[in-house]
């Protein structure tokens, strides 16, 4: 099993992809973060997990995550967003 997570936040927030990691990573270290706009989706997908037009597990978890994001109202318009393996 591998576990991802997508953040996005708005650019209006954070200047880049870097600023965007380090308030999530400041949010599981326990300090008092600046909860800027963001959300953060979590992935896990099976190794063995196929789907047909994608050749990773990242582009599979990305999809996934930024089709989640896009239901919870978030667009990509205005916003930085990147997938990390954790």
């Amino acid at each position: 099993m591998r576990n991802f997570v997508y953040l996005i936040g708005t650019q209006d927030d954070f200047e880049s992809l870097d600023d965007l990691q380090h308030e999530y990573f400041n949010d599981l270290s326990g300090s008092e973060p600046d909860r800027r706009n963001m959300s953060v989706y979590p992935v896990s997908l099976d190794e063995s997990c196929k789907v047909q037009g994608y050749d990773t597990l990242e582009e599979i978890a990305t999809m996934i995550a930024r089709g989640e994001a896009m239901t919870n109202d978030w667009c990509l318009d205005g916003t930085l967003s990147i997938l990390l393996e954790v």
